[in-house]
């Protein structure tokens, strides 16, 4: 088998935790065979001293399937 690794970023208003959520199902629309995940790194996006926005950067690796190429 052949995997390929990735770098994402998700993002969500509430939490770290659904911010990498976001970044696997969001993934998961476009890419097939999502086989693991792993957070990086966790950010805050901050304005007036609040954080308006949670990130969370993330390796995802997906099996590369010779039915999922184009011929």
């Amino acid at each position: 088998m052949v995997y390929k690794l990735i770098e994402i970023i998700g993002r969500s208003d509430e939490s770290f935790a659904l911010a990498a959520k976001d970044a696997v199902e969001t993934a998961g629309k476009t890419l097939k065979a999502i086989t693991w995940a792993e957070v990086v790194s966790l950010s805050m996006k901050v304005k007036e001293d609040q954080s308006i926005e949670y990130r969370a950067r993330m390796k995802i690796a997906f099996e590369i399937r010779p039915e999922y190429l184009k011929k």
